[in-house]
């Protein structure tokens, strides 16, 4: 089961242990040493590695990395250059990775569900899956919410928003065809007969917010860690997030199910990390070891706070049998989506 690390708890844990904090992985073969020293047999880069993005820069994806990577310098020992490999949402950059040499100098962005829609869709005629990756970790767990431009008369709670869509055709701007963003119109739609979304697929968050604040479409689908910040700033108005309590980061947003009891629709989403399947084991596991220790490092925990993204670790075997657990998930949208 997924835990969502809390900050209070994090900081306690690890100033009581001093140094203990990302000790362990929770998958075999880690040394848990620190960076700048070697363990026989371990890795050790000895130059730059290429951190892949799939997504536009701005976005919360891309802050998840950018603000990690500073940290992964120090453990690692080199530095890391943050590329955004946008488009066929996200698999611009995954395809990027798989064509890499595995030798753990070129990783990426891992998001889940975006990334099941690639190959499980048969019209992408894809041959990878989810067995092409070495999953190492993930970072962020975040959750999805309805936003509108603030002020917009036409929907001031989740109940005129759905009255609204049932005589209107409303324009929902998401990340992309298969992302969860997608899948939330889609749960919605096949839960509430007779809503009108037309959906218009974007590249990320910040494209959806600009075309939102021009007018261009009606109603957006952000994760709280992108939309927290136009919010704060009076841009937008969330009207409720689709998760299944109230984020303490939202605490006087409602859920989509406290406001509509008679439906049940959540959307999660996890953005993590992946290497190219073959990687030697020694790679994969100081980058298990490395993800680890900076992930859970309070100071970091406390700046993915402020940016509205809650820390939520799993690294190894933890991770991939979670990822295998959305995959099966996944295949459940296959009808809905035209995949069968």
């Amino acid at each position: 089961m997924k835990k969502i690390i809390a900050l209070a708890a994090a900081a306690a844990i690890c100033l009581a242990l001093f140094t203990g904090c990302g000790s362990t992985s929770g998958t075999s073969g880690s040394s848990g040493s620190t960076g700048g020293s070697s363990a026989p047999g371990e890795w050790t880069p000895n130059r730059s590695i290429t951190m892949l993005v799939p997504w536009s820069a701005g976005g919360g994806s891309d802050l998840a990395v950018r603000t990690l990577a500073p940290y992964l310098e120090k453990d690692l020992g080199v530095s890391i250059t943050v590329v955004n490999s946008t488009g066929a949402n996200g698999w611009i950059a995954w395809n990027e990775l798989l064509k890499a040499d595995p030798d753990g100098y070129t990783i990426a962005q891992m998001n889940i569900p975006t990334v099941y829609s690639g190959y499980l869709d048969p019209q992408q005629n894809r041959d990878e899956n989810l067995d092409s990756f070495a999953l190492v970790a993930n970072e962020i767990s975040d959750w999805g919410c309805l936003v509108v431009k603030a002020g917009d008369a036409r929907f001031t709670d989740t109940k005129s928003f759905i009255e609204y869509g049932m005589s209107n055709e409303l324009l929902a701007g998401d990340n992309g065809v298969g992302t969860n963003k997608h899948l939330l119109a889609e749960s919605l739609m096949s839960q509430i007969d007779g809503l009108q979304l037309t959906e218009v697929h974007q590249s990320g968050w910040s494209d959806t917010y600009a075309a939102l604040l021009g007018g261009h479409i009606d109603v957006g689908w952000g994760s709280i860690g992108e939309t927290l910040q136009a919010y704060q700033d009076g841009e937008v108005d969330i009207l409720c997030v689709f998760a299944t309590e109230r984020s303490s980061l939202l605490p006087d947003v409602p859920t989509f199910n406290e406001e509509m009891p008679e439906y049940n629709v959540t959307s999660p989403s996890d953005r993590g990390f992946a290497l190219p399947a073959g990687v030697d084991q020694a790679v994969y596991d100081r980058w298990i070891q490395a993800m680890d220790n900076c992930i859970n490092n309070p100071e970091f925990i406390a700046r993915m706070a402020v940016l509205g993204q809650a820390v939520n670790y799993l690294g190894g075997d933890e991770y991939t049998a979670y990822a295998k657990e959305q995959e099966a998930q996944m295949a459940t949208f296959s009808e809905i989506l035209g995949w069968s």
